[in-house]
């Protein structure tokens, strides 16, 4: 390693099935490291990004993880997207000692010593999705969900919450990462038999625009009957007609229309550096906020060593376009302001819900009496 260099590992799929999404947040990483060297680096020193792509496969995370750590000799690792490639690749980085900063909302339910968890955790999206869904639609829900862990654990969430307000769950649905026509057209028949007030779906990767376009074809009104997704973004819904798209509902801490300074410049400078088709996702902007806060817990501790920049990671902020956020030294987790959104008839969001404040992450939803037994309950020491 160059002794004048900070280097760091980026690990997001530029092939595969979430390779739309996780292009995003691969491009905003390179965005943030390219303004903090700009800017003079850290101490002098230039932050130098090591970047491989898993192929959307979680063993990859797992073995690049590894080569990461033990040749190229990065402390420190920018990656991830979907909670089973974040679980293939942290007991490696627990082992060598390493920090992992992880950009994607997940299920919550889990903490490590060796991870920053950056993307919103349920209390800062499925509570407020409910709250709004069943103030305006219904509380009658059928779920349908990919078969991997994040999709299990978060409609085990969303579940509960509508039950704790005297909702229903008409159906839950799994099907497979590579959606096929098939497994389309049983959720679609599935959603015709229950008749819900609204639909919640953890479908990801390329399955998602399929399954959008049948829901429209099914001559579904989306105004009436809306899929919720906090597992579809912008990458996704730019796929899409804009009458596929609208009246869909989501919730997340940033959306590409906030209408912020930070958030304008982020999505114009983005853009600007990838080309206009690069998308201004949530997960991307957790993976460009995750950045600037390392570089400055670096800053102010002068080493990578885990002790030292956990010690000041718990002491620096970062306006991000979201807005201001820290992280929260005794969970790991992120300071984050959850939004809901609504998108129109020209396929872009609109802001239905904001916060007054940034909310405190609550992983393990103990300020909503959340069942823990409902989750598999993962505390990692490292």
């Amino acid at each position: 390693m160059d002794s004048d260099s900070w280097r760091v590992g980026v690990l997001f799929s530029e092939t595969g099935v979430t390779r739309a999404i996780e292009r995003t947040q691969q491009a905003a990483t390179l965005l943030a490291i390219e303004e903090i060297n700009q800017a003079g680096g850290v101490l002098g020193r230039p932050i130098e990004p090591v970047v491989y792509d898993p192929q959307s496969t979680p063993s990859m995370y797992q073995q690049l993880a590894l080569r990461l750590c033990d040749e190229d000799r990065a402390n420190v690792v920018f990656g991830c997207h979907m909670s089973s490639s974040r679980k293939a690749a942290l007991p490696t980085i627990e082992d060598r000692g390493a920090l992992l900063f992880y950009p994607t909302l997940y299920e919550g339910f889990e903490y490590s010593r060796h991870c920053i968890y950056t993307g919103a955790a349920p209390n800062q999206n499925s509570v407020q999705l409910v709250d709004y869904l069943s103030e305006n639609y219904g509380k009658r829900v059928f779920i349908v969900g990919s078969n991997y862990i994040y999709p299990h654990e978060s409609n085990r969430i969303i579940a509960e919450l509508f039950l704790k307000i005297g909702g229903e769950v008409l159906d839950e649905l799994y099907v497979p990462l590579d959606l096929t026509p098939v497994h389309i057209e049983k959720i679609i028949h599935r959603i015709r038999c229950t008749q819900p007030d609204v639909i919640y779906s953890t479908v990801v990767g390329e399955g998602i625009v399929p399954f959008f376009k049948a829901f429209t074809a099914a001559g579904f009104d989306a105004r009436k009957l809306p899929i919720a997704s906090q597992s579809t973004s912008e990458a996704d819904f730019a796929l899409m007609p804009p009458e596929v798209a609208a009246g869909h509902i989501t919730a997340s801490p940033f959306f590409d229309t906030l209408d912020l300074p930070e958030a304008r410049k982020f999505t114009a400078n983005l853009k600007s550096r990838f080309g206009p088709g690069m998308v201004a996702t949530a997960p991307a902007e957790a993976a460009y906020f995750q950045v600037h806060l390392y570089a400055a817990a670096l800053a102010r501790a002068g080493s990578e060593r885990l002790s030292d920049l956990l010690g000041a990671l718990g002491d620096v902020e970062f306006r991000a376009p979201q807005g201001p956020v820290k992280i929260d030294p005794e969970t790991l987790h992120t300071y984050l302001w959850p939004r809901v959104a609504k998108l129109n008839a020209q396929g872009r969001y609109e802001i239905v819900f904001e916060p007054e404040a940034w909310v405190a992450p609550d992983p393990f939803m103990t300020k909503h009496g959340m069942d823990p037994a409902l989750s598999d309950l993962q505390i990692r020491s490292g």
